[in-house]
């Protein structure tokens, strides 16, 4: 069930939701997410690549692997969400606001999901908003 077909919201609500956060905002989230995910597990948590890591072999992904946690060390990545979703909210820059939901988005799968997440519902709330006070009429 998508959220056009709900019964409990309005068919208008799912296109406005993707006008107002905008459809490539959504597909560079799921995007991020997705490239987040392949890098926490297909590179950082893998037994595999753990094993010929230590061997004397350098491999692209070792490399990957030995500075990937410099992003998500002392939550980085989160406090990064977390400062961009609040400087689009101080400026209402729409720009910031997509940073601060794809900083955010990564942050949630990177291991910064406390400071990612707030930075993330900030950048949502402003592109929400339009760029405009939210209860501006």
């Amino acid at each position: 069930m998508d959220i056009q077909s709900s019964p409990l919201l309005p068919a208008t609500v799912g296109a406005d939701l993707r006008l107002r956060i905008g459809t490539g905002l959504l597909w560079a989230l799921a995007l991020t997410v997705l490239l987040a995910a392949g890098l926490r597990h297909g590179i950082m948590e893998s037994d595999l690549l753990h094993t010929q890591c230590a061997t004397a072999v350098e491999d692209w992904r070792c490399v990957v692997r030995q500075w990937a946690p410099q992003l998500f060390m002392h939550e980085r990545i989160g406090l990064t969400a977390l400062a961009l979703g609040v400087l689009a909210l101080l400026t209402r820059l729409r720009p910031l606001a997509a940073l601060a939901v794809l900083a955010g988005g990564a942050g949630l799968v990177l291991y910064a999901a406390d400071y990612a997440a707030v930075g993330l519902l900030l950048g949502l709330f402003v592109r929400l908003g339009g760029g405009r006070a939210v209860n501006a009429r």
